[in-house]
């Protein structure tokens, strides 16, 4: 069981934020750049960069690379990663990483992918930087992107990303332990795990955890407990908790039964693309009456522009 094959194993980048460094006036950068002046942080990163900063040539390369305070530019943003990652910085590495591991500015190379997050995981000094890197690390090892397919050794790197709080490594990790891939059959540590990348509010290890309480895998089987999870996901936006929120709604699991309300996640799904959640939709609109069907259109537009 997985909620979402397509999107388990998903190389993720370094966070957007204020880059950090010794040489550039950080406290005036990141009052620019907190405050919206892009082209203010962007000037001061500029003068530290080229004086060889390594932090901000890497902070330089975040502005390329996401557009702010100057056009973007994928090319200059891995010009100026490789410049910072040659001083062994460890966040550069790991973006310039998933640069070559999506071919974003430079020739798609998950050999050159799988060495920078590898350099990383050794030189980063930020644990959030590390545990990316263990993360990445683990996703081309599952894939065998780069390197020999080794599910055994993907679940050494997603272990050491996940014990550095990394939801998606847990959330990855679970899913080898629930599984038996690379890692002993174990459904309780597997909800152990879901449960940890959960806390953190990772959608992904919500609609997991909530389908192994809706089967009684690694859990007992408890319709309230999948209500709560998918609840939290659903709210999010996931189209598959959405749907699955629907059905505990029209068959009063783990809540009371509310037709209408299943109405409206089945309508949220559909609107994603599902078509069984299209399907039920339309089924419940043969069952509704009048009245509710215009509460539940209402509830459902108000829903949609919570959501943007």
């Amino acid at each position: 069981m997985i909620s979402i094959k397509s999107g388990l194993w998903l190389l993720v980048c370094a966070a957007v934020t204020a880059p950090l460094g010794a040489a550039c006036d950080m406290d005036a950068v990141r009052q620019a750049y907190d405050s919206g002046d892009y082209a203010g942080a962007v000037q001061l990163l500029k003068a530290a960069a080229q004086k060889g900063d390594p932090k901000a040539e890497g902070g330089l390369a975040i502005m390329y690379e996401h557009g702010r305070g100057l056009p973007q530019d994928l090319g200059q943003a891995a010009e100026w990663y490789m410049k910072a990652a040659a001083q062994s910085d460890g966040k550069a590495e790991v973006n310039l990483g998933y640069l070559y591991s999506t071919g974003s500015g430079v020739a798609q190379s998950d050999t050159q992918a799988l060495y920078w997050f590898r350099q990383a995981a050794s030189n980063a000094e930020d644990h959030w930087d590390r545990a990316l890197a263990w993360t990445n690390i683990g996703n081309l090892t599952l894939a065998g992107r780069g390197t020999a397919k080794d599910p055994a050794r993907a679940a050494e790197a997603f272990r050491k990303g996940a014990d550095l709080g990394n939801p998606n490594a847990a959330n990855a990790l679970a899913y080898l332990y629930e599984h038996g891939q690379g890692v002993p059959l174990d459904l309780t540590r597997s909800a152990e795990l879901y449960r940890k990348a959960a806390a953190e509010g990772y959608s992904m290890a919500e609609n997991n955890l909530g389908v192994l309480y809706e089967t009684g895998k690694g859990v007992m089987m408890d319709y309230a407990e999948a209500f709560k999870y998918f609840s939290d996901a659903a709210k999010k936006g996931s189209a598959f908790a959405q749907i699955r929120l629907a059905r505990l709604y029209e068959r009063g699991l783990g809540t009371s039964k509310d037709i209408v309300e299943a109405y409206i996640w089945y309508s949220l799904a559909a609107k994603k693309g599902v078509r069984d959640a299209a399907d039920s939709a339309q089924r419940l609109e043969g069952v509704l009456s009048g009245p509710q069907l215009e509460d539940a259109r209402r509830r459902l537009a108000a829903a949609e522009a919570d959501r943007g």
